[in-house]
């Protein structure tokens, strides 16, 4: 599976911890999970993602095989990031194959078109084919966000 990794100060600026460059499939949208965290003072997005034809199929959907309770102890403790996975407002972006559509599933703190423009970017999603839901599941997380992307 060709699942990376990246971290985002800015949606137009992105940081590939391993080797300073963005995955070689940056044009093709991706399905993953995400999280917003404050390091230092700044607002950064960082993602696991997998484009979406390698992804993995689950029902009529495809999704990113690695999940936020597994993969955060690797992200805190290379970017030394306190809390645990469930304290940082977090979220996940699934491709329903049949409806040829993208769902990214968020916390009600990216309710802001700028956190939803972040997103976009990030994981290179068609905007008219992709939706916002605000799930439960992504929610009650500890931190706020203090900023915006």
């Amino acid at each position: 599976m060709a699942t990376d990794w990246q971290a985002k100060s800015r949606p137009t600026s992105p940081e590939a911890p391993e080797s300073g460059e963005a995955p070689a499939e940056a044009a093709v949208p991706c399905v993953g999970i995400f999280w917003f965290v404050m390091r230092a003072g700044r607002l950064e997005l960082l993602t696991c993602m997998t484009p979406w034809p390698q992804a993995e199929d689950y029902g009529d959907f495809k999704t990113e095989a690695m999940a936020h309770y597994d993969f955060w102890p690797k992200l805190r403790k290379k970017l030394q990031i306190i809390g645990e996975y469930e304290d940082w407002p977090r979220g996940r972006v699934v491709y329903n194959m049949r409806d040829d559509l993208f769902t990214a599933y968020i916390d009600r703190q990216f309710a802001a078109d700028a956190f939803r423009a972040a997103i976009l970017d990030a994981f290179h999603l068609p905007p008219e084919q992709t939706r916002f839901a605000f799930d439960a599941h992504y929610s009650g997380a500890k931190f706020k966000v203090k900023a915006r992307p």
